[in-house]
Formats: structure tokens, C-alpha cells, sequence
């Protein structure tokens, strides 16, 4: 069987053309193979071939000391592009439940795809397109299944973050887990608890983008997986948790994390608390908590709306309210949506004979405010009048 080849594809073949020129075997494999025949678009592309990384080295200009080279993996920079290619492997006993102790160099193309952890994950396509399938993936593809490669508990096993993955490619491709492997997911979730939480939450942000992230989630929870998810300790409800979700009509990870976290019903030290538990970054925090912060207001003003900021829209998409348009109008009527746009600083008030110290502050945000509020018009002039003929600051001003 033959597939029509992405771009991305044709612009690394003549990477697999060199290594066969060269006497050795290779091939594209994983996640790019999956969606290429699925019809779905592809990020990027994994190959692997029965050259070793020292043989990569006399063949291709590579990183040096890379990483990954003790597991096999080099970084060969063809064209401009980076890509990482691995050498056919057998993997040794798991130790960290993510890498092996050791690895062992094969020549054979189905001894690497047996280490694989899904069958639709281990269909290899060479560069004339066609496809090696040793394990059912095609069939598995065709039928909407995720199966593991052999043994579903001993996959899980070498690394626990694959039950998550499971789950997340039920939600992204809208499969079903097939009964084994669903079977071995549950009895190991709790070695979850043992990955490390940046993993868990690259996996589960995919999954909460997935088109099926609803059924996904309530599945999770009905089989006690999600208990092992960091911060679950703290959601009084997660039923309604994990059975409210729906992905919004605008996928994006920032946006489904805002609807996600709105249904915890968390608010305050207890909200950040969980924020911090799943270690996400400070800024997807902030676009969390200042875009929770409009969701829950029912009647924002214009400063409640400035304060959202350019957090505004991803509130707005992650939960349509019934005023949304309302909403937008004010939002975009507002004066200045940012404290750069206001038209005096602190220079313009020291020069209008305020003397310096920390009222200035206090003052700009007196001011900034009156131009929110349509009180005062953005301009140099009308906020230095309006300063001037402010009582409050006389007390401040030279004389």
C-alpha cells in the first residue's frame, strides 16, 4: 500500500535516499505516518534507520553531544532543517518509567517497531511511499482503535505517561481504547502519580483540544483515572468536572484551559493552588485568572473590561455569554486598552510641578482611570487640566 506524500514528507526524502545510497535502511515512522493516512495535518516527522549515530556522523553534519544520542537518537541538520532520526532499537528494562537502562542496535525494522507504544503509532513508510505494518495499525486506523504494540501492561509499564497519551488520542482522533488496553490503563493509573507534572500537562492540554474531549473525560472519571491528575484533591465536585467539559468551537490550548479550569468552580488561594500544582506557565496562569476574572463578573464595567485586557477575547471563547456582542463593543469602544496608550507619564506631571514620589503613581492610575471611564479625554493637555484642577493633588504641587 502507497500514500501520497505531504510536503514535509518530500522535502526529507532525500534524507532516506542518502542513508539507502549508503548501504543502510530507512524509513519515516510514528505520528507523521498516523496522520498522513488519516488525512490530518502533519507537524513535523520521525525517522529511523539501522544506521547507528556514529555512522549518521559520517554521513551528515550533526549536533554534537546531543541528548538523545545514548538512546540511539541524533540531530542532522539537512537543508536548512533540523530532524531527529533514531537508530532501529530493542529497548532494555525501564528504570525512570520514561527511559530505558539501556539499548540495543538492531537491523531489524520490526524489532524497533515492537517497542512502540500503539500500533497506530508503529506503521513505517519508506521514500517511495510505501507501508511496513507488523502490528494492525492500518486495520486499528480503519476501525477507529487504540491498541497497544503487544503486551498493554508491559507497555504502560515503561512508561506510565502512554495511558494518558491513550486517552488523548481517543479525544484527538475520536477512537475508541480497545478493551486490553483500557483494561491495563486502569489497573497502572496510579503510576501516573510517579511522571513528572510538566508531561502530564502536555498530554492533557492535547487532550482537552481533542474533538472528543468530552466523552474522553467523562471515561477517564468513570474508571477513577482522573483522581490521579494533579490538584484533584482540591475539586469538591470532579463528576460535574469531568462531565461539564466541552471543547470550545476555537480549540486553542489557552482557551480550553479557561474553560476547563472555570468548571473546578475554584476561586481564590485555592485556584492558584491548582494552577501551580499542574506547573503550567505564569503567563497561561494570568490568562486563566484575569480571563476567569470577566467570566464569573455578570455586569463588567469599563474597567473591568480594561483589566481584562488582552485576555478579553480568550474569555469571550472560552465561554459565550448571552451579552457577547455587547460585551465586544464596549471592549473595543474603550478609550485606551493599555496603560502605554495613556497620553501623559510621570515626566509630564514632575514638569506641571507635581514633586516626585509615590503619588505619581497613584495619580497616573487617577487619571487613566477618568479616561475609562469617559470622564476625561485622552490627550496631553485635557489630563494635565484635569490633574491641575484636581484638589486632591494641590497638597502635591509646587507652588
Amino acid at each position: 500500500m502507497k500514500i501520497e506524500l505531504d510536503q514535509l514528507f518530500l522535502d526529507a526524502i532525500p534524507i532516506l535516499k542518502t542513508l539507502e545510497k549508503n548501504g543502510f535502511q530507512a524509513f519515516f515512522v510514528g505520528g507523521s505516518v498516523r496522520d498522513a493516512l488519516l488525512k490530518r495535518p502533519i507537524h513535523d516527522i520521525d525517522i529511523t534507520t539501522d544506521a547507528t549515530p556514529r555512522q549518521m556522523k559520517d554521513i551528515f553534519e550533526t549536533a554534537d553531544n546531543y541528548s538523545g544520542e545514548k538512546h540511539g537518537t541524533d540531530l542532522v541538520f539537512f537543508s536548512g532543517k533540523n530532524y531527529e532520526i533514531t537508530t532501529f532499537r530493542i529497548d532494555g528494562k525501564y528504570k525512570d518509567d520514561r527511559h530505558p537502562d539501556h539499548v540495543t542496535f538492531t537491523k531489524s525494522l520490526r524489532e524497533d517497531l515492537a517497542r512502540r507504544d500503539f500500533t497506530i503509532n508503529a506503521i513505517a513508510m519508506d521514500s517511495e511511499g510505501r507501508l511496513f505494518d507488523y502490528f494492525g495499525g492500518l486495520d486499528d486506523l480503519k476501525k477507529g482503535v487504540i491498541r497497544s504494540v503487544g503486551m498493554a501492561k508491559k507497555r504502560f509499564s515503561e512508561d506510565a505517561l502512554r495511558i494518558l497519551r491513550a486517552f488523548r488520542f481517543a479525544s484527538q482522533l475520536d477512537f475508541k481504547i480497545s478493551p486490553n488496553t483500557l483494561t491495563a490503563a486502569t489497573e497502572l493509573s496510579n503510576h501516573l502519580r510517579i511522571i513528572a507534572t510538566e508531561r502530564i500537562f502536555t498530554e492533557f492540554s492535547k487532550l482537552l483540544t481533542g474533538s472528543s474531549a468530552d466523552t474522553t473525560l467523562k471515561k477517564m472519571y468513570d474508571l477513577s483515572i482522573t483522581k490521579n491528575l494533579p490538584g484533584n484533591d482540591l475539586i469538591s465536585d470532579p463528576r460535574k468536572l469531568f462531565y461539564s467539559y466541552r471543547v470550545p468551537k476555537e480549540a486553542e490550548e489557552n482557551i480550553c484551559w479557561i474553560r476547563f479550569v472555570y468548571l473546578t468552580q475554584l476561586s481564590g488561594n485555592e485556584l492558584m493552588l491548582y494552577l501551580k500544582n499542574w506547573k503550567m506557565s505564569n503567563e497561561l496562569i494570568k490568562t486563566i485568572t484575569k480571563s476567569l476574572a470577566l467570566i464569573n463578573n455578570p455586569k463588567p464595567d469599563p474597567l473591568d473590561l480594561y483589566n481584562c485586557g488582552q485576555y478579553f477575547y480568550f474569555a469571550i471563547k472560552a465561554w459565550h455569554r448571552s451579552d457577547e456582542k455587547e460585551l465586544i463593543e464596549k471592549f473595543e469602544n474603550l478609550p485606551i486598552h493599555s496603560n502605554d496608550q495613556l497620553k501623559i507619564n510621570g515626566n509630564d506631571l514632575i514638569k506641571a510641578g507635581l514633586i516626585p514620589g509615590p503619588k505619581i503613581g497613584k495619580i497616573l492610575n487617577e487619571l487613566k482611570q477618568k479616561v475609562i471611564y469617559g470622564r476625561v479625554e485622552n490627550s496631553r493637555e485635557s489630563l494635565i487640566k484635569e490633574f491641575l484642577n484636581d484638589n486632591r493633588n494641590l497638597g502635591s504641587v509646587k507652588k
